[in-house]
Formats: C-alpha cells, structure tokens, sequence
C-alpha cells in the first residue's frame, strides 16, 4: 500500500471543521469503505506538473442540502432545483482544496487550486488518501491522490 499524501486523521479534521464553520454542519469521520453511495461527484486539480493532485468529492443530496442551507441561511424549502446543489458541492471542492493546500505547507508548496468541475462518477479509492463523513445521516467522501503523468 502506498504512503498517503497526507495524513488522513488530520485531513478529516480540517474537513470537518470546514463545515462546522462554514455551515453549521456537524459531521463525524466514518470508514470510507462503508460509505452509502452517494449522487453528486466534482473534482478539483491543485497544483501542476509532477506536483499535481486531484481532490475528488461526492456527496450525497440531503447533505449538499444542509450545506446550502447553512451557507445561505435559509430552510431547506427555500432551496430549489439542483443547480444549487452542484454549485454547493463546487463550493465544498474549493474551501477543502484550500485545506488540503494549507496543509501541505501554503504558499511554501507549488499547489494552486483550479476550477472544480462536475463529475459522472465517485472516484476510486484505491491508492488515494480518502476521508469519509457522516453528517445527519448523510455522506461525505473526499479522495486525494496524484495526479497521473498522463492526465
């Protein structure tokens, strides 16, 4: 098994810590192995070259809801289509690639965050440092790995 490219226990706490801050979203580590299928996938490239590493995220509906409705402080009725809930789960790709930047040594490392897009699938775990939250009964997967030469 390959050296995680950070540690995962002080990456799942800066994640939840994210949200709690950012959105009032309680959230506790669980095994990524066991986490629920989720619908929504994005992923962000931070850094370039043989730097380079893609942060992955799915979440599931009801906690991108959550999430939005802390970000925007309404209820969760106010919320309408799903547009906000990609937009949400772009949102939550760029403050944990900004984590996962701060933790790698900030402005001391080559990692520049890109533009998250959307994504069809939930990445592969495999090799990749990954983290998975529970919040309200609702899942949270993030997955950090190298980005490969060819990409």
């Amino acid at each position: 098994m390959s050296q995680p490219i950070i540690d995962t226990e002080a990456l799942s706490d800066r994640f939840i810590g994210a949200l709690e801050t950012m959105c009032f979203v309680i959230a506790d580590p669980i095994d990524p192995m066991s986490a629920a299928e989720v619908e929504r996938h994005a992923s962000i490239i931070l850094g370039e070259g043989e730097h380079a590493l893609n942060l992955h995220i799915s979440a599931s509906n009801g906690l991108l809801l959550e999430v939005a409705t802390g970000l925007m402080g309404v209820g969760p009725e106010e919320i309408e289509g799903d547009e906000i809930l990609l937009e949400t789960l772009k949102e939550l790709a760029n403050v944990f690639g900004g984590e996962v930047i701060d933790l790698l040594g900030g402005e001391e490392f080559p990692f520049r965050p890109g533009i998250p897009v959307p994504e069809d699938n939930a990445s592969d775990v495999e090799g990749a440092t990954c983290v998975a939250l529970d919040a309200i009964g609702e899942t949270l997967v993030v997955s950090l790995s190298k980005l490969s030469a060819t990409a």
